[in-house]
């Protein structure tokens, strides 16, 4: 029999994407079916109504995360088995994603994604058959992988920590597609610069990630400064904001009418998971852009009789006609959004009716997005003033050069004229 042969991706961030000699088997966890799903779920929401070229999927961005694992673990020289681990965890580490990425946990936030992935690593017949073809009992390590029991502890953070490889790829990836400017950072030396060094000595795990401060500190503060203006400019853009939260209080309509016992046709799935009940990972997988994109649809009326019900029919028409909702910026100012969102809220019942609150939102968005839980924290050595340091001390002292976070109401625009005056009645009482 032949040897099977190496699986090359052309890939236009990082060029040529390989799999072959030890790497090879990886690949045909890629042919499974959770893995395809991928193709049908949009890396970055709903940026493309604003940022055209946006249309790429978590697949790719699989790859590009799967390929850094690869330059990572050789650059760290890691043992075999945990080099494996880590490229799979990378490759797998989305396939619990459900449509439309994170705005679906915000509706059905159950089990976020990486339980999802956990449920099937292990469930799914046909991955983890490829899995334990691999390597016996992997589909339980990857289990422990995501929920955070896997020792060493940083072959965790080399795929989710405040500089993992998958936000060295989907920083550059949505730089490319959306066509902006900002994310540009070096990813090279930010690789070259990574070590592990022993950080808790005496205990059970006592190495970790360390970045070199005067080998590496100046290509980690560009990436730093590159997210920051990503987040801003980009996944914050008002108009990108504007479609989420319509998407999230269309399926809030959905779900509202689902437990109620007026579920619309279209999406059973999740009006299962609305319910509570149980749902299987098969029943899972078959969620993704496409299959919620037909149901919005169909409760616009574009695809058949529209939903009975005039708000979700209303909604979703909106969305799929990218009839969007407009914004107020009210900057970072927290007492001037505390009043005026009482009064947002009085407007749009009067005027709407008892589902106003679908048609108005305050919204806070923080655009840091490298903030760090304990577990995730990145350690910093040989700083001339700190000795070793954390990241986030750091960043303490980083003027990123952005607003660490935007406060917006969000409204239909019909309730413009009613809003603008309170808006700017609030905001001049600051000033």
């Amino acid at each position: 029999m032949s040897p099977a042969k190496d699986r090359v991706f052309r890939d236009p961030v990082h060029g040529l994407i390989e799999l072959k000699g030890e790497d090879r088997p990886i690949a045909d966890l890629i042919d499974t079916m959770p893995m395809q799903r991928l193709r049908r779920i949009k890396q970055m929401g709903f940026a493309w109504l604003v940022y055209p070229g946006a249309e790429h999927s978590r697949f790719g961005h699989a790859l590009g995360a799967f390929h850094i694992a690869q330059r990572v673990a050789k650059r760290l020289e890691l043992a075999p088995a945990l080099a494996r681990h880590v490229k799979v965890a990378a490759l797998l580490h989305d396939v619990g994603h459900g449509p439309f990425s994170h705005a679906w946990e915000h509706v059905f936030g159950g089990d976020d994604h990486e339980r999802w992935g956990g449920r099937i690593a292990t469930e799914h017949a046909e991955l983890r058959g490829a899995l334990e073809q691999l390597e016996p009992g992997l589909p339980e390590t990857l289990q422990s992988f995501w929920g955070k029991g896997y020792k060493p502890h940083f072959a965790r953070k080399l795929v989710s920590s405040q500089l993992d490889v998958d936000r060295l790829d989907y920083l550059l990836r949505d730089g490319h597609y959306s066509g902006a400017g900002y994310a540009t950072y070096d990813l090279d030396w930010i690789i070259h610069a990574i070590q592990i060094a022993t950080v808790r000595p005496g205990t059970d795990d006592p190495d970790d990630l360390v970045v070199d401060y005067r080998r590496g500190m100046y290509a980690v503060e560009q990436y730093l400064f590159a997210r920051s203006y990503m987040y801003a400019q980009v996944y914050h853009h008002k108009t990108v904001r504007a479609a989420e939260h319509m998407f999230i209080k269309t399926l809030e309509r959905f779900a509202l009418l689902a437990r109620g016992g007026a579920e619309p046709p279209g999406l059973p799935i999740a009006g299962a998971m609305a319910r509570g009940e149980p749902v299987s990972v098969d029943d899972y997988l078959r969620l993704h852009d496409v299959s919620v994109t037909t149901a919005l649809d169909r409760w616009a009326g574009i695809d058949g009789p529209p939903a009975a019900d005039p708000v979700l029919r209303d909604l979703a028409a909106r969305l799929v006609a990218r009839k969007l909702f407009k914004t107020f910026d009210l900057g970072d100012d927290r007492a001037a959004a505390e009043r005026v969102w009482p009064q947002a809220v009085e407007i749009a019942e009067r005027r709407l009716g008892a589902a106003g609150k679908s048609y108005v939102h305050l919204d806070t968005a923080r655009h840091a997005g490298y903030l760090a839980s304990a577990d995730e924290e990145l350690h910093v050595i040989d700083h001339p003033k700190y000795g070793a340091v954390t990241l986030s001390r750091l960043l303490e002292d980083m003027p990123l050069g952005q607003p660490t976070s935007a406060i917006r109401l969000v409204y239909a625009p019909e309730l413009a004229d009613e809003l603008r005056p309170i808006v700017e009645q609030a905001l001049g009482r600051r000033r």
